[in-house]
C-alpha cells in the first residue's frame, strides 16, 4: 500500500492548488466579480502553460488538475448564483429627493444595516416599505428605504 504522500499525482495537485492560490494573492483584479471567476483566470493562466511542458506525463497529470479545479470553479459559480437575490433600495438624498437601486445579496437586508451600492455610497437602511403593483392581483414589492450613511 502506497502511502498518500508519496503519490506524484497528489503532490502535483497540492502543488497546482499553490501556484494557484499564489497566484491568486498576487493578481486580484477589482474588476473580477467572484472567487470563481479568480479562479478560472489562474487556471487559464495555468492551462497556458502546458504546451511548454517537454514531460507528457506530467502535462496529463497538470491537465487533469486543471480540469478538476475548473470543474470547482463552476461549482462555485451555482452556488452563488443559486444564494443571491435581488432587493430593490429606495435612496433617500438630505434634500428630500430620491432615487432606486437594486443589488444582489445573499442574505436579506435587515433595518439598520449598512449596504454598499454601485454609486459607491454606504446607505443605512432605516426601514422597509411595501408598493402594491399595477395591475392589483401581483405581490408587493419590497423597497428597502435607505439614507447616506455618512
Amino acid at each position: 500500500m502506497r502511502s498518500m504522500h508519496s503519490s506524484p499525482s497528489l503532490r502535483w495537485g497540492t502543488l497546482l492548488l499553490a501556484t494557484v492560490v499564489d497566484e491568486l494573492a498576487v493578481e486580484i483584479r477589482s474588476g473580477v466579480s467572484s472567487s470563481a471567476d479568480q479562479l478560472a483566470q489562474a487556471l487559464a493562466r495555468n492551462r497556458a502553460q502546458l504546451a511548454a511542458m517537454t514531460d507528457e506525463e506530467e502535462r496529463a497529470q497538470r491537465a487533469d488538475a486543471i480540469d478538476r479545479f475548473a470543474q470547482y470553479a463552476d461549482l462555485l459559480r451555482e452556488a452563488t448564483a443559486a444564494t443571491l437575490a435581488r432587493y430593490s433600495f429606495k435612496l433617500v438624498f438630505a434634500d428630500g429627493r430620491w432615487d432606486l437601486a437594486e443589488k444582489d445579496l445573499s442574505a436579506p437586508p435587515h433595518i439598520g444595516e449598512l449596504v454598499d451600492l454601485a454609486d459607491g455610497e454606504r446607505w443605512r437602511i432605516r426601514e422597509s416599505q411595501l408598493v402594491a403593483p399595477l395591475p392589483p392581483g401581483k405581490p408587493p414589492h419590497e423597497f428597502f428605504v435607505c439614507a447616506p450613511a455618512g
